[in-house]
């Protein structure tokens, strides 16, 4: 049988394309799988990165939250401070203003009546309803809870608003008459504005301490209030 030398060759030629071709996948895979690694350890480190600038995003958002903090307790010391007291100066001198006696509001004492009134009209907390934008610094459920007291001394200003637009000189004045101004409105307003200024004056004291507290000081004594 004879033998061809050109076959021969042929299939030498064969077997070392095919050794060629398979190194060549074994060093390809070994070159894509050394730039998976590198691409995933640079991918870990870029994460890593990622994670530390979040944090030190997170800490300077955290320290100016604080920073802002201090400086609104500061701000708003004086009037949180004095709130209790402001509320019940109006509770002591409303009896003293008006007397309801068989269904009538008699008026004691319209000087009087009409100053806490007029007090009343304005806001309470005029300095935290500036800031009310800033206010949720403020740490744990201060923030909250001072726009409760916002909301209490806008209650407060629109029944007082109602209360002393009623007031007004009585038609028919007779000499030595004692009651020269009457009310024009239901005897249970006043026991209202009482009730609302009872609740309000409590929010406040709680608050008070707490916030006096916040800021770094004595939390004080409201026991005299209560």
């Amino acid at each position: 049988m004879d033998i061809c030398p050109l076959a021969v060759e042929w299939g030498n030629f064969a077997d070392w394309a095919a050794v060629v071709v398979g190194t060549g996948a074994a060093v390809g895979t070994i070159w894509v799988a050394s730039v998976a690694n590198r691409t995933s350890k640079r991918a870990a480190e870029i994460a890593e990165d990622a994670k530390t600038i979040a944090k030190q995003q997170s800490d300077q958002v955290l320290a100016q939250q604080h920073a802002n903090a201090a400086i609104l307790g500061r701000l708003l010391l004086h009037e949180i401070s004095h709130l209790p007291a402001r509320l019940s100066a109006m509770l002591v001198a409303i009896p003293k203003a008006v007397r309801v006696a068989d269904g009538q509001v008699l008026i004691e004492d319209h000087q009087l009546l009409t100053a806490v009134l007029d007090d009343a009209k304005w806001s309470m907390v005029p300095q935290s309803e500036s800031v009310l934008g800033r206010i949720h610094d403020l740490p744990d459920a201060l923030g909250p809870d001072l726009a409760t007291l916002i909301g209490n001394t806008g209650t407060t200003r629109d029944m007082a608003q109602r209360m002393i637009s009623r007031v007004a000189e009585s038609p028919r004045q007779y000499f030595g008459q004692q009651y020269r101004f009457v009310y024009n409105g239901m005897p249970d307003d006043f026991e209202l504005l009482e009730e609302h200024l009872k609740f309000f004056k409590r929010l406040s004291i709680e608050y008070a301490k707490r916030f006096r507290t916040f800021v770094g000081i004595d939390e004080g004594s409201y026991s005299h209030l209560q």
